[in-house]
Formats: C-alpha cells, structure tokens, sequence
C-alpha cells in the first residue's frame, strides 16, 4: 500500500490556493508540517488515505484542531472531499 501524503493548504493573496512543504508519512498515517510560503494564510490540511475512505478520522480531527485548521481535505481511491470547521 502507497504511504499517505500530506501538506499544508494555504490561501494566495489574491485569493488562490497553493500548497506547503508536501510530507510522506507510512501507510497509515502521515505529519503535516503546518507552514505556508511568506504572504500566505494558512487554511487547513490536506491529506491522502491510501485504501481508505475521504472521510476524517478521530486522529484526523484531532490534529486538524491542534493546528486550527479551517479545512480537512482528504482524498481516497479518487475521491476528493473537504470539510469545514464549524
């Protein structure tokens, strides 16, 4: 099975989206370095779950909530969802 990927998800100042330092954790689990590049917003993590499903997991949430994202953005087997934070 592929390992997990991950990154930061940051907002442009003109209202784009762009990516952080990209991480490559094991199989089932990966740590995202919370980081954007200079003049960026930090919005919420992005993730993958090889095999799995595009849905958080509690470990997911918990970490997401550590770091105050925003955003989970989780993709599986071609499948891209992201939750917001209420």
């Amino acid at each position: 099975m592929p390992n997990e990927i991950g990154a930061s998800i940051c907002g442009t100042p003109n209202g784009g989206i762009a990516f952080g330092p990209w991480a490559e954790g094991t199989p089932t689990s990966v740590h995202v370095q919370v980081s954007c590049p200079p003049g960026m917003d930090f919005l919420g993590i992005y993730h993958t779950h090889p095999g799995g499903v595009a849905q958080p997991s509690a470990q997911d949430m918990k970490a997401g909530l550590a770091v105050n994202a925003k955003h989970l953005c989780i993709s599986a087997d071609g499948d891209l969802r992201c939750y917001r934070k209420k």
